[in-house]
């Protein structure tokens, strides 16, 4: 939306001292209602313009440059004209020759003329020739296009001819411009104005790198006109409409960011154009890239500057866009390990969650994605949104920092949002707010869900507060951020202002309570809404980065309660239906250069990038197979799915010869699979043990300790328990884990499902390696069944006998099944103190905050990331491999396997010994869970061995 003062103006001509533009820029989409006063480019702007783009200085000789025959651009390939002596010279026709000619690699140029191409003859020029364009024999460029650099006190361009605007109401200035290193507030990239202090005053675009003005602003004469608030490097297009004595406002990339109104925007008969400096005034040259920049007088038409800016949009970095590939070409098996990789582009902090079927899948957080558990059908899918860079945040003073599109804060699922600030004021979600993964943020539905956080702070002064929250009209009202019974900000309805669409304030035990602003939130998108209450407790409210609404009245209430997202905790919890992408809290109110810091640091935040979608083709099915029967040999049946290609089915891994149907009854205790044929693709079950089963001398049933179906004395099965000869009760699993196929190096294996490791009773964990490292258990863990394991709370966990470990290498492999998100490095396979005079610290697998899995190595990569999330109250399979130059952690579930990779030098170890369920080296590093299986290997297994250790364990907890 364009946005100007009503007016009543009367345009006039030129006077005699310029004449209208004799040149349409038709070649950027503008006609001959929209006459340039000058227009400089290195590019053809113009069909009728015939003429140079610029005079370079090579060496000590000089050449006019025309537009390449094909591109109409400055290039290597643009025609010369013959060496020109002087830098003011008349113009020389173009020669034969091209400036690759005079070009090579340790070539540079600079300009001497940038050439008006306007008609107007208006070109600028500089004696000392000290603007870049070209460096050893490479032409300077801003996102692939051609540009001028400059760079010094002396690389600005000046006019020797007037620019007469004193008859006009109006002028629009633009400019493609990138700010690289400018250190002065009144940085001038074009302005009009006098040649000295007593010589008039400038007006035009400038660039404060401060916090003055702060980014890209309109001079105006002597008095500062519209700002944009706009700090940055990137190349970007600038539009700024004046009005004489009247008004200015500046455009950023065809977005409005500032207005404002002045008596002073001085236009003079006498003044000439400066490019790259602001006027002759000591200090005010611009340091950074123009490649294009011109004068109109008048205010365009928002047509005119749409075409305009869109032919500018070529001097941008390109659009972001995301893409992804798989590695599956056609269709493929069922069980077939299917990779998924993201190419992203143009998009800063990428945070990525990919999604199946539409829904988001949980701790699918990497730049790729693998499965093996994919169907035919199966559609898949990344969005990737802009994360906050969280480096560039305000860290004095930052009590709070929540940012739902990280992982590291927010996984998709749960309740629980991390506070990243390091304060652990973590915030849990209320009633179950959704997770939108296109957006990366949490969505509250105005009903009964908001987001509350502990009390950071109980003062009412010296405080920020700011939320980044999506906005639209349609939103129903209530609070965005507030301290419980002190201070809140939000969006009000017709009961608080009249519009209901504007910024409200709660001052709690102010008079009055309620502050409308008067100020409207404005179209739909994105908006950082900031409060602070400084020193003196006057509150301030923002949108973006522009101060909104100041009130000086009376000091809010101090706060007595929590801090919340999405409902007002007084007057009966007004809760906002929207997003939230992220939150923080500082023990001091900021300044507007610090709140414009936060807002550039998340500015592109949008709905989210989303990629191609790619349907998986898959052939098959792994076969699933079904029990009949109560597990014993001859009295149970086994069958799978009918109708297939073959079968066949098999005993200890060895076939069956003539079990080729669906059905069979196996005859002989064993461990038994069934393998299908679906056209060309081949699968195999998951296996089940079947069991010799008899009767005691005394006639009573007998479970042999190898069964997997627990009969009880009175006949009754599957409660769990079974019972010995002589009528007591024993403890079996009722699915024992399939066997580990990877033995070789393995150094420690406490298996509860397995008697051998665990009796049932008892404090003694067997080591089943054939090592003989018994465990012993610390705080009685419960043991719980199907499958059998211990569940660890505070104070308990199992410690090892050996103390003697030395490893290059290793493997950590568990079976785990959290019951809440874990603290920082919760311990699952962990050493933490040397023994036998080693100075080894902290060795082996653990979880970190928000379930990430990690590890440790002789103290250190405790900080690395895997961002493999473990899901709560379900089985999952984590491992970490570690050899001498990388580290490999795993995570294999339901949702198929992924995997991270940390490539540093690992050390050799000696002297480990392991605890299993707790690192002893603080409080709140137990795991809260359960724990089935911990093995150890002295190597570093291959994907291919975890995959097989996953296959052949999986089906006794449940996948």
């Amino acid at each position: 939306m364009r946005f100007k003062l009503k007016f009543v103006t009367l345009f006039f001509l030129f006077t005699s001292n310029f004449v209208f533009a004799q040149n349409t820029l038709d070649n950027v989409g503008l006609t001959s209602a929209t006459p340039a006063s000058v227009a400089y480019s290195l590019r053809q702007l113009s069909t009728s313009y015939t003429g140079p783009l610029v005079r370079v200085k090579v060496g000590v000789s000089f050449y006019d440059v025309y537009p390449d025959a094909s591109t109409k651009k400055f290039s290597l390939s643009s025609k010369i004209s013959s060496s020109i002596s002087t830098y003011n010279a008349a113009v020389s026709a173009a020669s034969g020759d091209a400036l690759s000619t005079i070009i090579s690699g340790s070539t540079d140029a600079t300009v001497a003329i940038w050439y008006d191409q306007s008609g107007n003859g208006v070109h600028v020029l500089s004696s000392s020739a000290t603007a870049k364009i070209i460096i050893a024999g490479s032409i300077l460029t801003m996102s692939g296009q051609p540009t001028i650099n400059f760079h010094n006190s002396t690389s600005y361009l000046t006019s020797s001819s007037n620019v007469n605007y004193s008859s006009q109401s109006w002028a629009t200035v633009n400019a493609v411009a990138q700010n690289v290193a400018s250190v002065n507030g009144v940085s001038g990239i074009i302005s009009v104005g006098g040649l000295g202090d007593a010589a008039g005053f400038s007006w035009g675009l400038n660039f404060d790198p401060s916090t003055w003005l702060s980014g890209y602003w309109v001079d105006g004469s002597g008095i500062n006109g519209a700002a944009s608030g706009v700090q940055s490097t990137d190349p970007k297009v600038v539009t700024a409409l004046i009005q004489q004595d009247a008004f200015s406002s500046i455009y950023v990339n065809s977005t409005l960011k500032g207005t404002k109104a002045t008596n002073d925007h001085r236009f003079d008969p006498t003044d000439v154009v400066f490019v790259g400096a602001r006027g002759t005034y000591a200090g005010r040259y611009f340091i950074g890239n123009i490649a294009e920049t011109m004068i109109f007088p008048k205010d365009l038409s928002s047509t005119e500057q749409a075409a305009l800016e869109s032919s500018q949009s070529i001097f941008l970095p390109p659009p972001p866009s995301v893409t992804i590939t798989s590695s599956a070409s056609g269709a493929v098996c069922a069980g077939t390990n299917i990779t998924f990789t993201a190419v992203v582009s143009s998009i800063s902090s990428p945070t990525y969650q990919w999604t199946k079927n539409g829904t988001a899948i949980p701790g699918a957080n990497s730049s790729t994605y693998s499965s093996t558990a994919l169907s035919n059908n199966d559609q898949i899918k990344v969005w990737v949104n802009a994360g906050i860079n969280n480096s560039a945040i305000v860290s004095n003073g930052l009590l709070l920092n929540l940012d739902a599109s990280n992982p590291g804060s927010y996984s998709g699922t749960g309740n629980n949002w991390y506070d990243l600030s390091g304060n652990n004021n973590h915030a849990t979600l209320i009633n179950s707010p959704t997770f939108d993964a296109a957006s990366g943020s949490v969505v509250t539905n105005g009903t009964n869900q908001y987001i509350t956080i502990p009390n950071l702070n109980t003062s009412n002064s010296n405080i920020t507060m700011q939320a980044w929250i999506y906005f639209d009209g349609s939103t129903r009202p209530g609070a965005l951020i507030g301290a419980k019974h002190g201070y809140s900000i939000g969006k009000g309805d017709q009961a608080y202002d009249q519009s209901g669409n504007n910024l409200v304030l709660l001052l709690y035990g102010a008079p009055g309570g309620w502050k409308s602003t008067g100020e409207s939130y404005g179209s739909s998108g994105w908006k950082l809404v900031t409060m602070t209450l400084d020193g003196s407790s006057t509150a301030k409210a923002y949108i973006d980065g522009t101060l909104k609404y100041t009130y000086s009245g009376a000091a809010p209430s101090a706060p007595l309660g929590d801090l919340n997202l999405g409902a007002i905790p007084e007057d009966g919890y007004r809760y906002y239906n929207g997003k939230f992408a992220a939150a923080y809290f500082y023990n001091r109110a900021l300044s507007l250069a610090e709140i414009q810091q936060n807002y550039d640091a998340f500015a592109t935040k949008s709905i989210g990038y989303g990629s191609n979608t790619i349907t998986v083709a898959v052939t098959g099915s792994i076969p699933a197979l079904t029990v009949t029967g109560d597990g014993c040999a001859s009295k149970t049946t086994l069958s799978t799915t009918s109708g297939l290609t073959s079968y066949a089915w098999y005993k200890d891994n060895v076939a069956v010869n003539g079990a080729t149907s669906n059905i069979y009854t196996p005859t002989a205790a064993g461990v038994y699979k069934v393998e299908v044929t679906t056209g060309s693709c081949s699968n195999t079950s998951t296996t089940t043990s079947i069991n010799t089963c008899g009767r005691t001398a005394t006639g009573q049933l007998d479970v042999l300790e190898a069964s997997s179906v627990l009969v009880s004395k009175d006949g009754s099965i599957n409660n769990g328990k079974g019972v010995d000869s002589r009528g007591l009760i024993i403890y079996k699993p009722l699915s024992p884990t399939g066997s580990n196929p990877i033995t070789n190096g393995l150094i420690l294996y406490l298996d509860a499902t397995r008697s051998a490791s665990y009796s049932g009773t008892g404090n003694t964990w067997n080591d089943i390696s054939g090592q003989n490292n018994t465990a012993t258990l610390v705080g009685n863990p419960a043991l719980s069944s199907n499958p059998s394991s211990f569940t660890f709370t505070a104070n308990t966990y199992a410690s090892t006998t050996k103390s003697d470990i030395a490893l290059s290498s290793a493997t950590f492999i568990a079976w785990i099944n959290p019951s809440q998100i874990q603290g920082e490095n919760t311990g699952i396979i962990f050493n933490r103190d040397g023994v036998g005079g080693s100075t080894v610290y902290a060795t082996g697998l653990d979880i970190h905050i928000n379930n990430s899995i990690g590890y440790h190595w002789n103290n250190n990569y405790y900080n690395w990331n895997s961002n493999l999330l473990v899901p709560n109250n379900e089985w999952s399979m984590i491992a970490i491999t570690v050899s001498a130059n990388s580290a490999i952690a795993y995570l294999c579930n339901a949702s198929g396997t992924s995997s991270a990779i940390n490539n540093v030098t690992h050390s050799t170890l000696n002297g480990l010994n392991f605890v299993i369920g707790t690192d002893t080296g603080g409080p709140n590093r137990t795991l809260i869970g359960k724990i089935s299986t911990a093995m150890v290997y002295s190597t570093a297994l291959s994907s291919s061995d975890i995959s097989s250790i996953f296959n052949a364990q999986k089906a006794a907890f449940g996948l």
